[in-house]
């Protein structure tokens, strides 16, 4: 299932234009043909902004690494490239670098939501197929079953949040079409908030097992 998502988000990313095709500049200055000022009440304009100022700071992080490698210096000059890249994104599009670098920093949902809803059906077809087999092996009102359920929440939540953080950062490479995400990984929202993803888990896991269970007592009385 993990190469099925992998397969749809390289083929759904394939054909698009993404940060990491953007070729790096040697001295940090921004170019773009499209030069133009940006109206942020319109949606497809933040869009844009949002992608440019994306861009800028993948270009200073690969810029940096290029550079400066492992070196102690390589936060303040990825720094330095950065902010003059923001500098050239709002001279071209007439907003302030503050809002610039704010845009750089903010998930795109469009991009999250299907990844998280993705991986949340399949969450939901493992906890079924999970909970069936408890099922079969405990009868529905044996202690032992809410015993395993308790085991079995905890164990497989932890594994899918473990797996979709993972699987998030590759589908993250291929996103952004770079290999230098750096300090972004903590951006991605199965990292962020995994504590939130792993109790979310743990209580779907059990309202599961609840169901069917339910549905096992009627079938039986």
């Amino acid at each position: 299932m993990n190469r099925l998502l992998l397969l749809i988000a390289t083929i759904t990313l394939a054909g698009c234009a993404r940060p990491g095709d953007h070729p790096i500049s040697s001295n940090c200055v921004w170019t773009e043909p499209d030069i133009h000022p940006l109206q942020l009440t319109r949606i497809p304009d933040r869009r844009h902004l949002r992608f440019d100022a994306v861009t800028a700071e993948d270009m200073a992080i690969r810029w940096s690494d290029i550079h400066f490698g492992l070196r102690p210096e390589w936060d303040q000059k990825c720094y330095e490239c950065m902010q003059t890249l923001f500098q050239g994104i709002a001279k071209h599009h007439s907003v302030d670098v503050a809002i610039v670098r704010q845009y750089s920093a903010e998930r795109d949902p469009l991009v999250d939501a299907p990844v998280i809803l993705s991986f949340g059906l399949l969450y939901l077809f493992v906890a079924y197929i999970f909970t069936g087999r408890m099922l079969r092996r405990f009868p529905a009102n044996d202690s032992t079953f809410w015993i395993m359920t308790l085991i079995l929440a905890a164990g497989v939540s932890l594994v899918a949040v473990m797996v979709g953080g993972l699987a998030s950062i590759v589908i993250e490479n291929i996103r952004l079409n770079s290999a230098h995400l750096s300090y972004r990984m903590n951006r991605i929202p199965f990292r962020q908030h995994w504590a939130m993803l792993f109790v979310c888990g743990f209580v779907v896991f059990w309202l599961v097992a609840l169901m069917r269970r339910r549905t096992v007592r009627r079938q039986e009385a």
